[in-house]
Protein backbone atom coordinates (compact mmCIF):
# COMPACT_ATOMS: atom_id res chain seq x y z
CA UNK A 1 0.00 0.00 0.00
CA UNK A 2 3.01 2.20 0.86
CA UNK A 3 4.79 1.66 -2.47
CA UNK A 4 1.67 2.33 -4.23
CA UNK A 5 0.84 5.45 -2.62
CA UNK A 6 4.45 6.52 -3.45
CA UNK A 7 4.36 5.79 -6.74
CA UNK A 8 1.28 7.67 -7.26
CA UNK A 9 2.42 10.46 -5.33
CA UNK A 10 5.84 10.21 -7.94
CA UNK A 11 3.82 10.40 -10.80
CA UNK A 12 1.25 12.96 -9.38
CA UNK A 13 4.47 15.26 -9.34
CA UNK A 14 6.24 14.33 -12.35
CA UNK A 15 2.70 15.12 -14.18
CA UNK A 16 2.70 18.55 -12.37
CA UNK A 17 6.23 19.54 -13.07
CA UNK A 18 5.65 18.67 -16.43
CA UNK A 19 2.56 21.10 -17.04
CA UNK A 20 4.92 23.60 -15.14
CA UNK A 21 7.32 23.04 -17.29
CA UNK A 22 5.43 23.29 -20.19
CA UNK A 23 3.68 26.56 -19.76
CA UNK A 24 7.07 28.27 -19.82
CA UNK A 25 7.82 27.14 -23.59
CA UNK A 26 3.94 28.55 -24.53
CA UNK A 27 4.43 31.96 -25.94
CA UNK A 28 2.82 34.38 -23.25
CA UNK A 29 -0.17 36.18 -24.83
CA UNK A 30 -1.13 40.28 -23.92
CA UNK A 31 -4.43 41.54 -23.30
CA UNK A 32 -4.97 44.74 -24.99
CA UNK A 33 -7.57 47.15 -23.28
CA UNK A 34 -9.17 50.02 -25.11
CA UNK A 35 -9.94 53.13 -22.92
CA UNK A 36 -13.45 54.48 -23.64
CA UNK A 37 -13.90 57.91 -23.02
CA UNK A 38 -17.34 58.83 -21.62
CA UNK A 39 -18.27 62.00 -23.83
CA UNK A 40 -18.85 61.03 -27.47
CA UNK A 41 -19.69 64.98 -28.88
CA UNK A 42 -20.47 68.52 -28.12
CA UNK A 43 -23.77 70.42 -29.28
CA UNK A 44 -23.99 74.27 -29.26
CA UNK A 45 -26.86 75.71 -26.92
CA UNK A 46 -28.00 78.14 -29.53
CA UNK A 47 -30.29 80.11 -27.37
CA UNK A 48 -27.61 80.36 -23.79
CA UNK A 49 -24.68 80.73 -26.13
CA UNK A 50 -23.17 77.56 -24.26
CA UNK A 51 -21.65 74.23 -25.30
CA UNK A 52 -23.13 70.87 -23.73
CA UNK A 53 -21.11 67.26 -23.75
CA UNK A 54 -23.02 64.57 -24.68
CA UNK A 55 -21.88 60.98 -23.26
CA UNK A 56 -22.00 57.71 -25.22
CA UNK A 57 -25.78 57.30 -24.09
CA UNK A 58 -26.51 60.59 -25.41
CA UNK A 59 -27.55 61.97 -21.91
CA UNK A 60 -26.27 65.98 -21.46
CA UNK A 61 -23.97 67.31 -19.09
CA UNK A 62 -24.14 71.06 -18.95
CA UNK A 63 -20.93 71.41 -16.70
CA UNK A 64 -18.45 68.97 -18.31
CA UNK A 65 -17.07 71.52 -20.94
CA UNK A 66 -14.12 73.41 -19.54
CA UNK A 67 -12.52 75.00 -22.50
CA UNK A 68 -12.71 75.20 -26.09
CA UNK A 69 -11.63 77.80 -28.91
CA UNK A 70 -13.91 79.84 -31.60
CA UNK A 71 -12.65 79.96 -34.95
CA UNK A 72 -14.19 82.36 -37.50
CA UNK A 73 -13.05 84.04 -40.71
CA UNK A 74 -13.16 87.86 -41.69
CA UNK A 75 -12.62 88.32 -45.35
CA UNK A 76 -9.76 86.18 -45.82
CA UNK A 77 -8.52 86.65 -42.20
CA UNK A 78 -8.77 83.95 -39.75
CA UNK A 79 -9.22 85.00 -35.88
CA UNK A 80 -9.50 82.42 -32.57
CA UNK A 81 -10.32 83.36 -29.52
CA UNK A 82 -9.58 80.61 -26.61
CA UNK A 83 -12.51 80.38 -24.06
CA UNK A 84 -12.53 78.94 -20.82
CA UNK A 85 -15.66 77.35 -19.15
CA UNK A 86 -18.73 76.19 -21.59
CA UNK A 87 -19.83 79.85 -22.34
CA UNK A 88 -19.51 82.45 -24.57
CA UNK A 89 -18.63 85.39 -22.97
CA UNK A 90 -20.90 88.81 -22.74
CA UNK A 91 -18.27 90.27 -25.20
CA UNK A 92 -17.84 87.85 -27.55
CA UNK A 93 -21.76 87.42 -27.73
CA UNK A 94 -22.23 91.34 -28.30
CA UNK A 95 -19.65 91.17 -30.99
CA UNK A 96 -21.89 88.55 -32.90
CA UNK A 97 -24.64 89.44 -32.38
CA UNK A 98 -24.62 93.57 -32.31
CA UNK A 99 -21.48 94.67 -33.77
CA UNK A 100 -21.54 92.49 -36.72
CA UNK A 101 -24.07 93.33 -39.52
CA UNK A 102 -24.43 89.80 -41.04
CA UNK A 103 -24.05 86.22 -40.53
CA UNK A 104 -21.18 84.48 -38.96
CA UNK A 105 -19.98 80.82 -39.60
CA UNK A 106 -17.78 80.09 -36.51
CA UNK A 107 -15.76 76.43 -36.09
CA UNK A 108 -15.67 75.67 -32.01
CA UNK A 109 -12.80 73.51 -31.70
CA UNK A 110 -10.08 72.03 -28.98
CA UNK A 111 -13.43 71.30 -26.92
CA UNK A 112 -12.06 69.81 -23.74
CA UNK A 113 -14.88 67.92 -21.47
CA UNK A 114 -14.01 67.00 -17.71
CA UNK A 115 -15.76 63.75 -16.73
CA UNK A 116 -16.46 63.06 -12.66
CA UNK A 117 -13.08 61.36 -12.40
CA UNK A 118 -11.03 64.40 -13.13
CA UNK A 119 -9.42 63.05 -16.68
CA UNK A 120 -9.66 66.19 -19.40
CA UNK A 121 -11.06 64.45 -22.96
CA UNK A 122 -11.00 65.76 -26.01
CA UNK A 123 -14.02 65.92 -28.10
CA UNK A 124 -15.03 65.89 -31.83
CA UNK A 125 -14.74 69.91 -33.25
CA UNK A 126 -18.36 71.60 -34.27
CA UNK A 127 -17.95 73.55 -37.30
CA UNK A 128 -20.58 75.49 -39.74
CA UNK A 129 -22.28 77.19 -36.98
CA UNK A 130 -24.14 80.10 -37.63
CA UNK A 131 -24.44 82.68 -35.18
CA UNK A 132 -26.90 85.46 -36.69
CA UNK A 133 -26.94 89.54 -35.60
CA UNK A 134 -29.95 90.57 -33.89
CA UNK A 135 -32.63 91.88 -36.19
CA UNK A 136 -32.98 96.13 -35.96
CA UNK A 137 -36.60 97.54 -35.69
CA UNK A 138 -37.29 99.01 -39.11
CA UNK A 139 -39.87 102.43 -38.84
CA UNK A 140 -41.55 102.98 -41.85
CA UNK A 141 -42.12 106.80 -42.75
Amino acid sequence: MKKTLHSLLLVGFLFISHSFLCQETEEVKSIKVKKENLFSKAAFDETNYKVIAFDRYGNPHEQAIKSFSILYSEGKNVFEAAITGNTFPEKTIKFFTKTRTSATKICLTKLKAQNKDGHIEDLPDLCDIVLFPDCKKVNKH
